[in-house]
């Protein structure tokens, strides 16, 4: 996406022109490095989110409502002590580069107007958000650091607030780009401009240069070419103000955002506009942000994962191994009752014998090694011996390949479930279980609360309530704690996957809604690419739990099926 100064520029544009003279009612930090900002302006409210993660900096108004954790962050508290009630002035950008600043007019604890800026400089891995006060000391900042070499800059409270550097010609210096687009040499004119103007994204850059007229291998530029340029710069860096501002987003074919725009460039095929460029943002990030945050806070949980499945598959491995080792056990057996019977030929210091295998059909001579310094009666024992522990060897093999296939399967129902978390309680539901077959180390804190468990995702399908389990640990829930006996239990077959129910309240269920369930129960599991798959359905009275009492693992011999769809049915959603 074009996240340069261009768009940053017309963005805090429009946020200014919402904003301004706003009051800010409540501020929270719902992730590490991002702030939502509550603002009352113009008898509406506002929800401002300002984030400075390195893969994804932003800022926006946004209809996301996210869950702030109990004990706010020490920077929060820094924003809400000297920040709320505040009244924001002006939203601009500063030193024609990827930074925005809020100025806002606040009091101190004894109500005097203090002014500060609250500043976010959205540069990659350089981001961060920023509080300093009217004399541009840094109060606080989200991500401290000491001294950069890269930029050269101290971000610490009590510090000089200073701009990054500038390196390349601002939008603003149009003598010098005119000079030195006469040195231009031709090749690549957008990557020329790229490599001497500053706050432009190759896609703007691209742009600027077809609204100029000029194409991008034309060498020499001519006086009027270059004027031409400086003419589309000189508009991209108002174009809040211009005709062309016209906010919208590229979408693919399945109608996936892809990137939002301050206008329609010229080589975005399909794109649909949208009446802000907050919305253009909100309706492009919201989803990406979303995926995002699961990933990184579940990236424990599959590293985990993936960690003790690759354990449990290597000591599958190694049972199978010592499994295949014992079948031997009975030559062992057969030996050692060779030499009792033939103990009467043997005397100590004998090397071998050769005896008839009597339990054999063909009756063949067998050569038995023996050691010489024991007694026969010793070398039968030492192959008895070898016999039993090999016996021995095979049960505990045997026992372990059982145990750790069943684990290794319960472990694989857990698999789905990992990228489905929403909130912190699905997360914590699932590192229960990978905590209780040995995926996770134990950490208890004394301190913590008992938590609230999460909720089953809930539809009203039709007058039916429809449970869907979101983990193993609420299968478990909806299958034996809340279910009746007479009420529905789905899963899909031959697949890891969610268990369904549907509350019956004693009435018989139409083959529509049952219908409806059973898609809604596919969608929730683990079934690939796969087009259709089939449901087994039967009275939740025949299902019973597995031997192995693990979460979510069931016996049920009594059932029907039924091949659906797999399909969400958002429209039934509670």
């Amino acid at each position: 996406m074009p996240n340069d100064y261009i768009t940053l520029n017309a963005l805090s544009n429009e946020l200014d022109s919402i904003l301004k003279n706003g009051k800010i009612d409540k501020i929270t930090m719902p992730e590490k490095d991002e702030i939502n900002v509550f603002i009352r302006a113009n008898n509406k409210n506002y929800n401002l989110a300002v984030s400075c993660n390195a893969s994804n900096p932003r800022i926006h108004l946004t209809n996301v409502k996210k869950i702030s954790p109990l004990s706010a962050p020490s920077f929060c508290m820094h924003l809400r002590k000297h920040l709320l009630n505040g009244i924001i002035q002006s939203i601009r950008t500063i030193n024609e580069d990827r930074i925005i600043v809020l100025d806002i007019l606040s009091h101190n604890e004894m109500r005097d107007p203090v002014q500060y800026k609250l500043i976010i400089e959205m540069m990659g891995r350089y981001s961060n958000i920023i509080v300093a006060n009217e004399k541009e000391i840094i109060t606080d900042v989200l991500k401290q650091v000491p001294f950069d070499m890269m930029t050269k800059r101290t971000l610490i409270p009590s510090a000089k607030y200073i701009v990054p550097e500038q390196t390349k010609l601002s939008l603003s210096n149009k003598e010098q780009i005119r000079t030195a687009l006469k040195q231009y040499m031709g090749n690549n004119l957008v990557s020329f401009l790229l490599s001497i103007v500053s706050g432009l994204a190759s896609s703007t850059a691209e742009e600027i240069i077809f609204q100029a007229n000029v194409g991008n291998s034309t060498s020499p530029l001519s006086d009027d070419n270059i004027e031409n340029i400086l003419i589309s710069l000189e508009r991209f860096s108002n174009i809040y103000n211009s005709k062309l501002y016209n906010p919208c987003v590229e979408i693919n074919d399945n109608n996936t955002p892809l990137d939002y725009y301050v206008m329609k460039y010229h080589k975005i095929k399909n794109i649909i506009s949208k009446p802000s460029l907050n919305e253009a943002i909100e309706y492009t990030l919201s989803l990406k942000d979303e995926k995002f945050r699961q990933e990184e806070k579940t990236k424990y949980l599959t590293k985990a994962y993936n960690a003790f499945l690759s354990k449990c598959n290597k000591k599958l491995e190694k049972s199978k191994q010592r499994f295949n080792e014992a079948q031997d056990k009975d030559h062992y057996k057969l030996i050692g009752e060779l030499i009792i019977a033939n103990i009467y030929r043997i005397k100590k210091g004998d090397e071998s014998i050769t005896v008839q295998n009597y339990y054999s059909s063909d009756l063949e001579d067998i050569k038995i090694k023996l050691d010489e310094t024991l007694a026969p009666q010793q070398n039968a024992q030492v192959y008895f011996k070898k016999y039993t522990k090999l016996k021995h060897q095979e049960e505990i093999a045997l026992e372990q390949i059982e145990e750790l296939e069943e684990t290794i399967e319960y472990l694989k129902s857990i698999e789905p479930y990992i990228s489905r978390c929403k909130t912190q309680q699905d997360i914590k539901e699932i590192h229960k279980e990978l905590e209780e077959i040995g995926a996770l180390k134990s950490v208890k804190d004394k301190k913590s609360k008992k938590e609230k468990e999460s909720s089953p995702i809930v539809y009203n399908v039709k007058g039916f309530e429809v449970l869907i389990g979101k983990n193993n640990l609420q299968n478990d829930k909806i299958s034996f704690k809340i279910a009746n006996g007479g009420d529905i239990w789905m899963h899909v077959k031959s697949f890891h996957g969610s268990h369904g129910i549907i509350i019956t309240k004693g009435q018989e269920v139409p083959n529509d809604v049952l219908l409806i369930a059973c898609e809604i129960c596919a969608f929730f599991s683990n079934t690939g690419d796969e087009k259709k798959v089939e449901i087994d359905y039967t009275f939740r009275k025949n299902v019973k739990r597995h031997p192995s009492k693990k979460p979510g693992m069931v016996l049920y011999d009594t059932y029907n099926s039924i091949v659906v769809e797999p399909i969400e049915h958002k429209e039934y959603l509670k």
